[in-house]
Formats: C-alpha cells, structure tokens, sequence
C-alpha cells in the first residue's frame, strides 16, 4: 500500500514547511514499516490483508494520518500538559501528562491505532482451570480457582 504526503497533510491545519514535508515523508514510511510489523507479530501479513479486506486501507490511512500528523504537527509537545514561561529571573515550567507514550524518535503505535487497524486481542483463559471445592460444598467442581491443588 502507498501512502503519500499529499494524503496525509490534506488535514493539517496549516501548511507545511519544506523541512516538515521532508520529515512527513520519511515519517509515513516508518509508519508503514510499524503497522507491517505490528501484523506480522501477530503471524499476519498486511499486503494479503489489504486485498482481502476493503476496510483495511482506509483503517492504514487513517492510522498513518494520525501517527505523522503527531509527530510533524504536534512535534515536541507530545504529552504536555501545561507550560509557562517566565521573564523575570528566568523560570520555565513544563507539566507532562501521565500515561502518554512518547516517541522522540518519530512515530509510535498507541493502543488507538492497534485498535482502529484490528489488532488488539482481548486477553482471555485458554484453559478451563481444574476441579474446585467451593467453600461450604463437599463436591469439586471444575474451574479455575485453587486449581494448582488437584483433586480433593
């Protein structure tokens, strides 16, 4: 799938400086190498996927939308919470969020986008545990709790 700078910076809010659509393009093809590999650790291949399902192009554009226009746009400021900035004596105040991923190296995969490409599996028992003795009850039942002590 390709991915061009045009697609992306249609929806920036302003124009973008020569260095900035430099930047955004290096920044898609990261972003494209990402969602490849987030696919393939998960024993999928994205180029078969994209022709077997048509939501899935619009779900990587969208995704490398976001990606790059965090890191082009909002740049440095990712995960800033506040700051303020004094003349007098010289006093500057940053407040980070809690709980943003920030990737200085460029573009990053956040749960949201793992989400929105179809990637994120709930995580659930594979197992049905072993026999349990609820409390009051004289007969094991099956399940998962106090399962590591076998058969009453």
């Amino acid at each position: 799938m390709t991915v061009t700078v045009d697609d992306v910076v249609e929806i920036f809010p302003r124009p973008l400086t020569e260095f900035e659509m430099t930047l955004a393009e290096n920044l898609i093809v990261q972003s494209l190498e990402l969602i490849g590999m987030e696919f393939a650790r998960r024993g999928r291949n994205l180029d078969h996927e994209l022709t077997a399902m048509s939501w899935l192009s619009v779900a990587v554009k969208q995704a490398v939308r976001e990606m790059v226009s965090k890191a082009v746009i909002v740049g440095e400021n990712v995960g800033r919470a506040s700051a303020s900035s004094t003349t007098g004596p010289q006093s500057d105040t940053i407040t980070w969020s809690q709980g943003i991923g920030i990737q200085w190296g460029g573009v990053g995969i956040i749960p949201e986008v793992l989400k929105l490409l179809g990637l994120v599996v709930a995580a659930v028992p594979l197992g049905r545990g072993g026999p349990v003795v609820p409390f009051g009850a004289h007969v094991p039942v099956c399940g998962a709790e106090f399962s590591e002590r076998g058969r009453f």
